[in-house]
């Protein structure tokens, strides 16, 4: 079982000093994808804007180190790092699911042995299947923020705490989970991002119940998409089409028989004298 640290989750949140500066902001997301064969991605990110990084790393912090370490201790989860344009930054755990009903184990791995006043996003999920084709998501996802920066000068407490560093989180970080479907949304109570991608934000406020269900993915959505299948497709096509233009261009070419020309009566030939 895969559990995270008081320290990891610090990490994931940043070390929340930076936060004291004006301007920095991150974007904190459980996304999570269900698909039509009923596997499952399970997930966590963090989103760092270019300003935070560059305030992390004059601080010396490695924003990935912890999430590294967490990855390289269990090796069903895999860690990426996407950079943005515009010079921001994207760091993710990531793991693939054979059955999309071991998610609410997955996720409750994910946080457990934390203390209740540890800062974490927890998501205790009372539903995750695909029947059908059809995917069906509820549960319920909460924020806690921390209570203090975690960070110490000459062994005192650095930073902002209680009410007023929650006041900072609530400002600078916005908390979600991103849910792809396999087809099209049918019913959810949240924001939709895309026909098949909805968000719900949650916040220190309260926990936050959500749920939502997805029609099957088209017909067409089973046919290949990959580059050597259009290939062959293609090379298939133009080969048909230029035997039907062949064949139409000599029926063309050659008259019926009873097209053919017979010389008028006026012009037979009459035999010499």
């Amino acid at each position: 079982m895969l559990r995270v640290s008081t320290s990891t989750i610090r990490a994931v949140l940043l070390g929340v000093v930076v936060l004291l500066l004006a301007g920095c902001r991150m974007d904190l997301v459980a996304p999570i994808e269900l698909r039509a064969d009923g596997s499952a991605i399970a997930g966590l990110e963090a989103r760092f804007d270019p300003r935070m990084l560059a305030e992390l790393d004059a601080l010396g912090v490695d924003p990935t180190a912890e999430l590294a370490a967490v990855a390289a201790g269990d090796a069903d989860w895999e860690l990426t790092r996407t950079r943005a344009e515009d010079g921001g930054l994207t760091v993710a755990l990531r793991r693939e699911v054979a059955d999309a009903a071991a998610l609410p184990d997955v996720y409750a791995q994910l946080t457990a042995g934390l203390a209740p006043e540890d800062p974490a996003l927890e998501l205790d999920l009372d539903r995750a299947e695909v029947v059908d084709r059809r995917g069906r998501l509820a549960g319920t996802a909460s924020f806690r923020a921390p209570v203090t920066s975690g960070l110490t000068v000459d062994g005192e407490e650095f930073g902002a705490a209680g009410d007023e560093l929650a006041a900072l989180v609530e400002e600078a970080v916005t908390v979600g989970i991103e849910v792809v479907l396999p087809g099209p949304v049918e019913d959810h109570d949240g924001f939709l991002l895309e026909r098949d991608t909805v968000r719900f934000d949650v916040t220190t406020d309260e926990p936050r119940a959500f749920r939502v269900a997805s029609a099957p993915p088209p017909w067409w959505s089973r046919i290949p998409t990959d580059a050597t299948t259009w290939l062959v497709v293609g090379g298939a096509v133009v080969v048909v089409l230029g035997l039907a233009l062949l064949l139409l261009s000599r029926r063309r070419a050659t008259p019926a028989s009873g097209d053919r020309a017979t010389p008028a009566s006026g012009d037979r030939a009459t035999p010499e004298a």
